[in-house]
């Protein structure tokens, strides 16, 4: 590599790391997890060592005018949520967050997210202590260690470095199981089991609880709205009532 040589004490870095998130049942929508870092050798021949931001998490914290921050594509601009979790388990730093859901450029960011199946975690960071290895010597083809940095954030992006982690959680609301608590809490219901039978035969019959659509309009004119309206509980409510005595 002919730039090698150019790194000091100061300069600021990015790499980008898959996450590889894991469900929390309670977690609220827009909570994710995943690993913002390891000690693989990613694409760029940057090894970053457990263990590496430690220190500066333990100084800075994740909460604060100083603390160490959740980002958008390493846009200082563009906060996405909060930290709540950043450890080194296992040789991997670990990483738990909340985005921001009210922000419309990280709830974007979300829907992505979803639809992509996960996006990447990627850390931005001041190069503290660190080393260089000869290409003939190196594992990997590893030629930059970095054993201290002082970590700024960690950013959501789309293309990771590193290829060993991927996203596999991301918290989202289940509408059919938000509806089936409503009818419980409405008391409309006695128990979650008789509000899915309900609210499963209230999905397949959702065409009488919805208004009547313009016959001729074409599907990009026609209005969106929610698979079920609220509103229309005590509704669902009756007929699932006259369903179940039909069926006895």
């Amino acid at each position: 590599m002919s730039d090698r040589k150019q790194w000091k004490p100061g300069d600021r870095l990015q790499f980008d790391m898959a996450s590889a998130a894991h469900a929390v049942e309670d977690a609220p929508e827009g909570f994710i997890a995943g690993i913002a870092s390891t000690p693989a050798t990613d694409l760029y021949g940057h090894k970053v060592l457990a263990g590496a931001f430690d220190k500066s998490i333990k100084k800075k914290g994740l909460s604060g005018p100083r603390g160490i921050k959740l980002l958008a594509f390493h846009d200082w601009s563009k906060p996405a949520g909060v930290i709540k979790r950043l450890k080194t388990v296992d040789q991997e730093l670990r990483l738990e967050a909340q985005l921001n859901l009210n922000v419309s450029y990280v709830k974007d960011l979300y829907e992505a997210s979803r639809q992509n199946g996960g996006l990447n975690f990627s850390v931005g960071f001041v190069l503290e202590e660190f080393e260089y290895v000869d290409e003939k010597d190196a594992e990997d083809d590893e030629y930059l260690i970095i054993k201290q940095g002082d970590l700024m954030e960690v950013s959501v992006v789309v293309f990771p470095a590193q290829l060993e982690a991927e996203m596999t959680f991301i918290k989202h609301v289940d509408t059919m199981a938000e509806f089936e608590k409503a009818l419980v809490a409405d008391g409309l219901c006695r128990s979650r089991a008789e509000a899915h039978r309900y609210a499963l035969f209230a999905k397949t019959n959702v065409h009488l609880l919805q208004g009547k659509q313009p016959p001729l309009a074409p599907p990009a004119e026609q209005p969106d709205r929610p698979l079920l309206d609220v509103q229309m509980l005590k509704a669902c409510h009756d007929l699932a009532t006259r369903a179940n005595r039909a069926l006895r």
